[in-house]
């Protein structure tokens, strides 16, 4: 098929060296005889919008519509026509680079195919300005109407509606309930960044790093630990961490002890500088492929020629914003846009949407060094944490180079035989064994010659062993070993040399063990280093305020503390500054949650024994702070949208003590998470609390439901239903009703549906309100105002008995009950149930 001459503007307006773009020329796949495509493109380019494009005379017309389609038939969208697009721009999606003609991200919305109605009149109808087609979408169907109206300057204006079909349905917002690709499954999109759009002048690259320092370590662990509704898992590969800062085309690129890679790694420093974009810090890892496209770390040796890349797995900063405390799922999508279409030595990591054993299964049969699992929703922390676990299938150790044994024969005084490798302990370093296998006898000639140059007369290892014809070192280089096991007595056994290390320390070098997941909670309290954000595993109110005092403005920026001695609980003592440290240290529990979710919050800035204040739209909000407007009843109001940890930490300040939720979140904000009953005790025994939740647990298993609750922070509980994707508030709403209605006739004598008081007659209430659009429900983690400053506390239902005492959950208790049982409300952001 020959171009068609309408591609003619499509080609002058871009320069295909620059954009990913089709070219026109590019072929799309075709079947014979198929129905004509459709597809939509959901474009951030000078602003969002969507572009519709219709096969038709062997190229895409296109259509830019501002506001996106409308299932309402009332609804009249403007649609402005713009150029053919090519056939193969149907499967097009990735990010236009800034400066070029649509600069921005381009995902692909919908797709499908079509026909004229009547059929096989597409050019005669374009030409007379009246469409009415027919689409098979995967999310736009049924009847629709494109008809012209006027022109533009160059570009005829249209109108594109919904026919009056089976299909329309003015309630349906598609575009807020269905905002992902339907080629990735992305849905947020990033605009070109244009000059004067950073706050402030781009920061040189290595000072662009520094305020990223330190990078996030995983822990090892086994995959018992890891669960498949909260962990995601990603390839481990076995080569170099490296992070690399961009700004302005400078680049720079450490490895996560601070040397620099860009000399080492030449290739990969120049494919990193020709990525288009103002500023941006990536962590990754630089890898060698075997011939089987394997990544192997002692590939990365001197003089191989071993295809190497940079593996890019996390995104923190770019253009002017610290992604750090956003999720792990948004930081992620981000990184996919600003990769997306980038070609080897660039790639992003592998990510396994497989359940954990069997990606296990996978990582073995590939020959691969193992998974991590990262906690879904968690923030970028500057220290080891257990959001992060390595799960090997490989066994792999660092050691510490502690001497030699010359090789036993007549190359003995130029070639080591072995060499005597240790790790780093509390007491000084440790005798792990001797590795005699995985070297050439160009690398036995280089070692030698190295570590002949660092001989000392006695081991340095507390526990060495007399070695006949051992040649003693200092502890200055480390080697990467492969292994089988470790052995009773703490050796390594079957190593095999994998190669030298550059980017560790050798006092860094310790045993990786797994560790029991409270042993690591406890080990937190180490203060961390300078730059590190800490994971909230150990709350301490001491600790936390002498922090908060000695880096207000390092760790927070733009959230400040003020008035910190202010006393909000009077009976404890506890000041607006205790109150701060403890939202700071329950973040990455409350970020997961808040992110993108209208809150309402109760304010006392007086104390809790003053009146406080119950507000969705809060005074004085500053610029910087994200907002999320809503549409009620009444009005339209900006809430307070809680992405990072500033934004948490300015609530904190404003005294703001209780944070009340939405059951959704944009973009679905049509869409609850889960259902929610508040069992609200009466007059009652706490009994009767415990009966009617045990009673509403067992009706919702035998309907195949499980269920999560967690204390209200006061006497009574809420009992959630964690939901997948798509169900309405007014099903919620129906199916709470139903259940209350049906708990209510078995327990009429404890329980009770009436909304007034008086006519309750000191029952147990049981309220399902909160399932209507705009209610909400108190914040797993968020604060009550009465005394011993108690939090909503997730529970496990074996908890839920006579003996539970919801008041014992307390700021001062956070850490113990985290050292416990770790989050147990994570599970209710990502649920997979289906209401009957």
């Amino acid at each position: 098929m020959k171009t068609p001459r309408s591609l003619r503007t499509y080609r002058a307006k871009r320069d295909f060296q620059k954009t990913s773009e089709p070219a026109p020329e590019a072929k799309a796949p075709r079947r014979r005889g198929a129905p004509p495509l459709f597809v939509v493109h959901k474009h951030d380019a000078t602003r969002l919008h969507y572009d519709l494009r219709l096969e038709i005379d062997g190229a895409l017309a296109s259509w830019a519509l501002p506001k996106g389609p409308s299932f309402d038939p009332k609804t009249k969208r403007l649609a402005v026509e713009t150029e053919d697009h090519p056939l193969a721009y149907a499967g097009f999606e990735g990010r236009i680079p800034e400066g070029e003609y649509g600069g921005g991200d381009s995902l692909l919305w919908d797709r499908g195919t079509y026909e004229t109605v009547p059929p096989g009149e597409a050019p005669e109808q374009r030409k007379k300005g009246h469409l009415t087609v027919q689409l098979h979408g995967e999310k736009l169907k049924g009847r629709w109407h494109l008809i012209r109206t006027k022109s533009r300057g160059k570009k005829a204006q249209w109108l594109c509606f919904k026919a009056m079909d089976g299909e329309a349905d003015a309630d349906y917002d598609v575009t807020a309930d269905r905002p992902e690709s339907v080629k990735s499954g992305r849905s947020a999109t990033r605009g070109p960044v244009r000059k004067g759009a950073l706050k402030s002048r781009p920061l040189p690259a290595e000072q662009l790093l520094e305020r990223v320092w330190p990078p996030m370590l995983a822990q090892l662990s086994v995959p018992t630990e890891a669960d498949d509704a909260t962990h995601l898992y990603e390839v481990k590969y076995d080569g170099f961490r490296a992070l690399a800062a961009l700004s302005s085309g400078a680049l720079t690129l450490h490895s996560r002890n601070g040397h620099d890679l860009s000399g080492r790694f030449p290739q990969l420093a120049e494919a990193l500088r020709q990525l288009r974009v103002t500023e941006a810090v990536l962590d990754g890892e630089i890898i060698a492929l075997d011939p089987q496209g394997r990544s192997r770390f002692q590939l990365l040796q001197k003089g191989s020629d071993a295809e190497q890349r940079f593996v890019a797995f996390d995104l923190l900063w770019l253009d002017g914003e610290d992604l750090r405390p956003r999720p792990l799922e948004a930081r992620r999508e981000l990184l996919e846009q600003l990769l997306s279409g980038v070609k080897p030595p660039l790639q992003l990591s592998e990510r396994l949407d497989l359940p954990g054993d069997e990606a296990l299964a996978k990582a073995r049969s590939q020959g691969w060094e193992g998974l991590i699992a990262k906690r879904r929703g968690a923030p970028y922390v500057g220290s080891r944490s257990r959001d992060w676990l390595k799960l090997k299938v490989q066994a792999a150790q660092e050691t510490v180079i502690l001497g030699y044994l010359p090789i036993q024969n007549a190359r003995a005084r130029e070639e080591i035989g072995a060499l005597l490798v240790g790790v780093h302990g509390p007491d000084g370093y440790h005798d792990v064994g001797k590795v005699g296998t995985g070297f050439s006898s160009e690398t036995r000639r280089e070692l030698r010659a190295l570590l002949d140059r660092q001989r000392v007369r006695a081991p340095v290892a507390v526990d060495a062993k007399p070695r006949p014809g051992a040649v003693w070192v200092k502890p200055k280089y480390v080697a990467q070993v492969h292994f089988t096991e470790w052995t009773h007595d703490g050796r390594l056994r079957h190593p095999v040399f994998q190669g030298l290390r550059t980017d560790k320390k050798p006092q860094e070098v310790v045993r990786e063990q797994v560790s029991e997941p409270r042993k690591a909670a406890q080990k937190s309290k180490a203060a961390p280093k300078s730059g590190a954000r800490r994971a909230p595993r150990a709350f301490s109110a001491r600790a936390t305020r002498s922090q908060v005092q000695e880096e207000p403005a390092e760790a927070e920026g733009r959230a400040r503390l003020t008035h910190g001695d202010r006393v909000l609980y009077p009976q404890e003592r506890l000041t607006k500054q205790d109150v701060f440290a403890y939202y700071r240290e329950a973040a990455p529990l409350l970020l997961p949650v808040l992110a993108n979710r209208p809150l309402a919050v109760q304010q006392w800035p007086a104390g809790i024994q003053a009146p406080g204040f119950f507000r969705h739209e809060l005074s004085g909000m500053p610029a910087w702070l994200p907002t999320l407007r809503v549409k009620h009843e009444a009005k339209t109001l900006a809430h307070v949208n809680v992405q990072s940890l500033e934004a948490l930490l300015w609530l904190a300040n404003q005294s703001a003590l209780t944070l009340h939720i939405w059951s959704s979140h944009a973009p679905k904000l049509a869409q609850p998470d889960w259902v929610v009953f508040d069992l609200d005790p009466g007059k009652g025994p706490w009994e009767d609390v415990i009966t009617v939740a045990q009673a509403l647990r067992e009706k919702l298993e035998a309907l195949g439901l499980e269920s999560l609750p967690k204390t209200s922070g006061k006497r009574g509980l809420h009992v959630l239903i964690p939901l997948a994707p798509g169900h309405t508030y007014a099903q919620t709403q129906r199916f709470a009703e139903k259940i209350a209605a049906e708990l209510e006739t078995e327990l009429g004598s404890l329980a009770t549906t009436e909304r007034t008081i008086q006519k309750r007659r000191g029952r147990l209430y049981l309220d399902v309100g909160q399932n209507g659009r705009g209610k909400t429900v108190v914040a797993p983690y968020s604060l009550r105002a009465i005394p011993g400053a108690p939090f909503s506390a997730p529970l496990a239902w074996s908890e839920v008995t006579r003996k539970l005492d919801p008041l014992r959950f307390t700021l001062k208790t956070l850490s113990k009950r985290l050292d416990a049982v770790g989050d147990l409300f994570a599970r209710a952001l990502h649920g997979t149930q289906t209401l009957p």
